[in-house]
């Protein structure tokens, strides 16, 4: 029998935010904290690195992205780019001597639904952490072992929450998680999910927000950042309701629409908090063009439109990543193609 357990309260607009283990994982009770949406987040023992949004890039999209991105080519080029020696690769990353993550556990924040209104996306983390595509990181983390990227305990949330949320918000979820589970470091990856209609925004001031039915303000589908707290270095991603226009994957997809595109963009800020959780590490110098890319930018496409891949014996449609090795996008680190379908 699984018995979900109270694990943790944090309150949200004066209302009880219960967190909680999900199912089998529960095994015992801890002590409830409380926090308030719109408060100051926890006080820093040094930076709040800078957030990378996926769709807000050094090159504004954000027209295009309110738009819920014109019609285009559904895939990118498939071939690697091949060029004489000595070479130039504009799209290669640099090194820019900060830390990255050789190894993670992976902990989903479940905000006022189930892991199911997102697709499962544990499931999706445990076929990639299991595939030959998770090894594109190696190259960039310099560890080569398997099974180094794992699902890790989730919190499931359930409250009141303000119709429109912002990363202090986020810092303080990944904060109460880190202090429940006592994890922290570059070791642990928070992933926050928040539900469908749920709108999140950067701060309540530069309208780079994540709001499907604000074109205005539609900036973004995810973002990735870290802080340092008094708990530790905190990695995370902050998830939003990817089933909408403009964050979708075209269809047809393997899985449907909720789980693939869930999928998708969370394999675009896992990938780059790997190899660059602080934004200090690999991103691009050297393209005006791509200026401050990281390897899930270089390989986005416009609308989203991708192929079948096939993760750990199971198929997704999700973007590829750039290699510096192949000096292209890839599935794999031996070429685009196998094991593309």
């Amino acid at each position: 029998m699984n018995v979900t357990r109270v694990l943790h309260a944090i309150v949200l607009a004066g209302v009880p935010l219960v967190m909680t283990l999900p199912g089998a994982l529960a095994q015992e009770t801890l002590t409830s904290l409380t926090i308030k949406a719109g408060q100051p987040a926890p006080a820093t023992s040094g930076t709040h690195y800078p957030m990378h949004a996926l769709g807000l890039s050094k090159v504004n999209r954000q027209t295009l992205w309110a738009q819920g991105k014109p019609p285009g080519e559904v895939t990118a080029s498939l071939s690697i780019p091949s060029i004489p020696q000595p070479g130039y690769y504009p799209a290669d990353v640099a090194f820019n001597g900060g830390p990255t993550v050789q190894s993670a556990q992976l902990h989903g924040v479940y905000i006022n639904c189930a892991p199911a209104c997102w697709g499962t996306p544990s499931n999706f983390l445990s076929d990639l952490g299991k595939s030959e595509m998770i090894h594109i990181a190696d190259a960039y983390v310099s560890a080569y072992g398997y099974n180094r990227y794992t699902v890790g305990t989730g919190v499931s949330g359930t409250g009141s929450l303000p119709p429109v949320l912002y990363d202090s918000d986020m810092v303080n979820f990944a904060y109460e998680v880190a202090s429940l589970l006592q994890v922290s470091g570059y070791h642990h990856i928070f992933h926050i999910y928040l539900p469908p209609q749920q709108d999140v925004c950067f701060d309540p001031v530069s309208g780079v927000c994540y709001s499907p039915d604000n074109p205005a303000t539609f900036s973004f589908c995810a973002y990735h950042s870290s802080v340092d707290t008094p708990v530790g270095h905190l990695l995370y991603t902050v998830e939003p309701y990817q089933n909408v226009p403009g964050c979708q994957v075209l269809p047809p997809s393997p899985n449907g629409p909720l789980v693939d595109s869930t999928a998708d963009v969370l394999a675009h800020e896992t990938f780059e908090t790997i190899t660059d959780p602080d934004g200090n590490a690999w991103w691009n110098t050297v393209s005006l063009e791509l200026f401050g890319s990281e390897i899930a930018d270089e390989c986005q496409n416009i609308n989203f439109g991708y192929g079948s891949v096939r993760l750990n014996q199971k198929q997704y449609e999700i973007q590829p990543m750039y290699s510096n090795i192949l000096h292209g996008c890839a599935f794999t680190p031996y070429g685009f193609f196998w094991p593309y379908e």
